[in-house]
């Protein structure tokens, strides 16, 4: 069995369902988050019912789980590596594990799929299509994945697995665009304007530019889907404890995006050059800008301008010490950004 990865979920012997977060995990547990927890007056699930726990996709949403986990607390662990209190699953508490593309596979082979099932399956087979991507190379997930989906308002959340997979199904899926699948528009794109604007420091302007940048959502026959690019196991190089991460405060950088070749993943990776301190003291060698929200992975391209504000760290071990400025600190509570000129 594979290792856990992005996307993935876990179920423990409450009933809770924690998300699972990146590729670097401590040898005994799965940083995860979590997202539902039993329920009787839940949305979710049909015998058993469930609560969404988790309201926004962010760090600082992440951080308010922590209120209910605190009366579970052998489910908060301190990182030595990172220097933060984050949620992690102790392996021995997993009794359950679901994989995206292991309930592709089932799903596949099932006589009988409700209506939302069959659609994310269509949509999976469009794309593979369209692309060239193996379907084997698709997985979903969200509450699909765990079977507490309702087709009545559940969306579609599928995840592509490697690096070329992932970039074919992008341009495959902005080739789809205004025909199969429909970009947020009307009053779609409203809401989710309006919901942005305001978090991460974000204008009315600058949450639709992000909008107009993000490929990896849309609408396929009239349900929301998005798509999430996940490491496949070739690809992850990372370990646990080979870096280790070290706060020095928060600080607004000026820089041009010097590479996006790992910005299709969570976290997502920008290589940064001619960097100016606007706030904070000024330290040579700061490399990178990474991102733990979502909204920011893939939105740039090499050459461009930005603006980050965010908790700069030193970054010692693997590959030499240099510095990094970090999107999605619990710290920040959502005040961080990155912003195009």
């Amino acid at each position: 069995m594979r290792s856990e990865r992005d996307r993935d979920f876990l179920k423990t012997s409450e009933g809770f369902f924690f998300c699972v977060v990146g590729y670097e995990h401590p040898p005994d547990r799965v940083l995860a988050y979590l997202k539902y927890v039993p329920s009787s007056s839940g949305k979710w699930g049909s015998t058993a019912r469930f609560h969404r726990v988790l309201v926004r996709y962010d760090a600082a949403s992440v951080a308010d789980t922590f209120s209910i986990l605190e009366r579970y607390p052998k489910y908060l662990f301190y990182s030595e590596v990172y220097g933060v209190t984050f949620s992690a699953v102790p392996k021995n508490e997993i009794v359950e594990k679901y994989y995206p593309e292991v309930k592709v596979a089932s799903l596949l082979v099932k006589r009988e799929l409700d209506s939302l099932q069959s659609k994310a399956i269509s949509l999976i087979q469009l794309l593979s299509s369209e692309s060239g991507v193996l379907v084997e190379k698709f997985g979903v997930t969200g509450s699909i994945l765990i079977d507490i989906h309702n087709p009545s308002f559940s969306d579609i959340d599928l995840t592509v697995y490697g690096k070329e997979n992932a970039l074919n199904v992008k341009e495959a899926l902005l080739n789809l665009r205004g025909r199969a699948v429909t970009p947020f528009m009307g009053d779609a794109a409203e809401e989710w304007i309006r919901k942005k604007e305001g978090v991460f420091q974000l204008s009315r302007r600058q949450a639709q530019e992000i909008l107009k940048r993000k490929w990896n959502i849309g609408f396929y026959d009239g349900t929301r889907f998005s798509i999430h690019p996940v490491k496949d196991d070739a690809e992850i190089k990372e370990v646990y404890g080979e870096r280790v991460y070290r706060s020095l405060g928060f600080c607004t950088i000026k820089a041009t995006v010097a590479s996006c070749s790992d910005a299709l993943f969570l976290p997502c990776r920008y290589e940064v050059e001619d960097v100016v301190f606007l706030e904070g003291k000024p330290i040579e060698g700061v490399r990178e800008v990474v991102s733990y929200e979502g909204l920011f992975c893939d939105i740039l391209e090499e050459g461009e301008k930005i603006t980050v504000h965010g908790k700069l760290e030193r970054v010692e071990g693997k590959g030499g010490d240099h510095y990094r400025v970090l999107v999605g600190s619990q710290e920040a509570k959502a005040k961080d950004f990155i912003h195009t000129l």
